[in-house]
C-alpha cells in the first residue's frame, strides 16, 4: 500500500516539475512533403542559437546540435579507473602539510626514526589529553541534564564513570612522573 502511494506521489511531482519547466522557443515544424523546406546543414547551428536565446532550461539543457559521445563498455571504464583513477572520487585523507613525514635522514638512521616515531605518538597521546579536556565538561552536563530528566541512575552511572576514566587517562598523560612503577 505504502510502495503505491509513493510511487503516485512520485509520479505527480515528475509531472509538476515537467509542467513547471521553462519552455524553450521552438520554430514551427515544417512539412513533411516539402523538401525545400527542410534545413540543411545549417541546422544545428541556428538550434543552438534558438536554444540560447530561450535560456537554459531547469538542469541547463544541452542544445540537441550537441555531438553525444558514444557510450564506453562497462569493462573498458573499470579498467580505467583501476588504472588511472576517478577523478569524480574525492580524496581519501587531507592532504599532509609538506614536511611532516619523516626526513631522508631520520629514514636512513634507526634511532633518528624511532625519535620520530616517539615524536608522533607524543603528538597522539597529547591530542587526546586536549580532546578528554574538552569532552569532560560536555559530559558532565550530559549528567546535570540527565539527573534533572529523570534519567536511572544506572545510565547516569556509566557515564560518570567514564569521565572518570577519561580524567584519569588524562591526569597520567599529562603528569607522566607519577604514574606508579612496575
Amino acid at each position: 500500500m505504502k510502495a503505491g502511494a509513493l510511487i503516485a506521489a512520485l509520479v505527480v511531482a515528475a509531472g509538476a516539475s515537467w509542467l513547471a519547466r521553462p519552455q524553450a522557443a521552438t520554430a514551427p515544424a515544417a512539412p513533411l512533403n516539402d523538401r525545400a523546406a527542410v534545413p540543411s546543414v545549417a541546422a544545428p547551428p541556428q538550434a543552438a542559437r534558438a536554444a540560447q536565446a530561450a535560456g537554459a532550461g531547469w538542469f541547463g539543457e544541452v542544445p540537441r546540435a550537441m555531438p553525444v559521445p558514444a557510450p564506453v563498455p562497462a569493462a573498458e571504464s573499470m579498467a580505467d579507473a583501476r588504472r588511472h583513477g576517478d577523478a569524480r572520487t574525492p580524496p581519501l585523507a587531507p592532504p599532509t602539510a609538506a614536511g611532516a613525514g619523516p626526513t631522508a635522514a631520520q629514514l636512513a638512521d634507526p634511532r633518528a626514526y624511532q625519535a620520530y616515531q616517539a615524536g608522533q605518538d607524543a603528538r597522539v597521546i597529547a591530542a587526546f589529553a586536549n580532546a578528554a579536556e574538552l569532552e569532560v565538561p560536555r559530559l558532565q552536563a550530559d549528567v546535570e541534564r540527565a539527573r534533572a530528566a529523570g534519567i536511572p541512575a544506572a545510565q547516569i552511572a556509566r557515564v560518570e564513570e567514564k569521565i572518570r576514566r577519561l580524567e584519569q587517562l588524562r591526569h597520567e598523560i599529562v603528569n607522566p612522573a607519577q604514574l606508579p612503577r612496575n
